[in-house]
């Protein structure tokens, strides 16, 4: 597996587009658009929140088929609680873009970003997606990165491509992220700004393959992260594909699924770390690495705590190593602790054991918190399961970016 060029439009089929349609005062581009030549086998991942934007529910309408050829997406508003009206510019959103594609309304998946209980300024959407349509190209997805983005200071897109049975089989994703960003997603079927990732490839996958290998994918990567622990009513991941690849169908608990899983998990992780680095304020990146609990959800529990926890967040942006926070924040957690077990690791240097700390110099922890990377590690002694989790500080600058996120 290599990392290639063209982001979502590295994969045969795919073409994409990005414009500025009104939305955003900055005049920076606000509508996006992802095409492919063929109908596509389709996925997707949902926010868990429990007040989901209209873009949420029309979705998993559209996807009852498992059939998608197009996505839409507008940044600078989120069309979240803005009633009936809401659904309507969704769904005005899927059409207008199925009219000028040639495709069916439900064929087409839409995405919003931004203010949360604003009227979405429909009448610029529509009115842009002609040109929106016209601009698609091969080339577009560094344009279509850039249209989805709200506070995020980067663009984040990526490719990869690898080989199965000596067919060339490429995946792509953009995606956007920076604040309000602690992502808990499923992936549908029967079981405030935003986290949005859209993938395609050209692999020839069944439809349970990709739902699995979706799940998967999401579970190591997107639900590991959080950056101010505040779950957006947008948070979405869709995967298009369109098998063009001509590969023999991949089908579940074969070598073949467990590549294209792995090369799934790969962009995924890539992009979600890409977050936690381009987040709203952030000056470090945080890994939290939790070993031996007593179950992979204890694990994930004390992980996720940890990295949630704002006054260990302040102390990092402080680079102060005050290994007290942790420890409590594993202990609240809700996972079996036992604090005399309990291991501390501040980067290499043990700093908790047998339930008391171990001397260290100052100027030495110092030094390691005051890094741009920083890893934490937390060996919790009752068990054989481990999880990572990943976050950033708490920096003045991000109180000064959501004080004033409306205004």
């Amino acid at each position: 597996m290599k990392i290639v060029h063209g982001g979502v439009t590295a994969p045969s089929g795919f073409k994409a587009s990005g414009l500025y349609c009104g939305i955003k005062k900055s005049k920076k581009k606000d509508l996006a658009l992802i095409y492919s030549e063929r109908l596509c086998d389709a996925v997707g991942a949902f926010t868990t929140n429990k007040v989901q934007a209209s873009c949420v529910l029309i979705n998993k309408e559209h996807l009852r088929d498992h059939l998608a050829q197009a996505v839409i997406a507008n940044s600078g508003n989120a069309n979240c609680m803005t009633g009936e009206s809401g659904f309507e510019n969704s769904r005005l959103m899927a059409s207008a873009a199925a009219k000028q594609l040639r495709i069916k309304a439900t064929d087409v998946l839409v995405a919003s970003t931004g203010v949360i209980g604003k009227p979405l300024p429909i009448k610029k959407i529509v009115e842009a997606v002609p040109e929106l349509v016209k601009a698609l190209s091969r080339k577009g997805s560094e344009f279509a990165a850039a249209g989805i983005l709200t506070t995020d200071r980067l663009n984040k897109e990526i490719a990869v491509e690898f080989y199965l049975e000596k067919k060339k089989v490429r995946l792509g994703a953009i995606a956007k992220g920076a604040g309000m960003i602690h992502p808990e997603m499923v992936v549908h079927g029967p079981r405030h700004a935003t986290m949005l990732c859209f993938v395609t490839t050209d692999a020839l996958i069944t439809q349970n393959a990709l739902k699995d290998a979706l799940d998967r994918a999401i579970n190591k990567s997107f639900n590991t992260i959080t950056i101010d622990g505040d779950m957006s009513t947008n948070d979405m991941v869709l995967v298009l594909a369109n098998g063009m690849a001509q590969n023999k169908k991949i089908v579940e608990k074969t070598k073949e699924f467990k590549i294209f899983s792995k090369a799934l998990e790969t962009i995924c992780l890539a992009l979600s770390k890409e977050m936690v680095r381009d987040a709203e304020g952030a000056t470090k990146f945080v890994e939290i690495a939790v070993r031996n609990a007593q179950s992979p959800a204890d694990a994930r529990r004390v992980a996720r705590s940890i990295a949630g926890s704002n006054l260990v967040k302040c102390a990092l942006f402080g680079s102060d190593p005050n290994w007290g926070r942790i420890a409590a924040a594993a202990g609240y957690s809700g996972a079996h602790v036992d604090q005399d077990r309990m291991q501390i690791y501040l980067g290499r240097e043990l700093v908790l054991r047998n339930g008391g700390r171990v001397m260290k110099k100052a100027a030495t922890l110092n030094r390691i918190f005051a890094q741009k990377n920083v890893k934490i590690t937390v060996d919790l002694g009752v068990g054989r399961y481990s999880a990572t989790s990943y976050t950033c500080d708490f920096s003045t600058n991000y109180v000064r970016i959501n004080s004033a996120y409306r205004t």
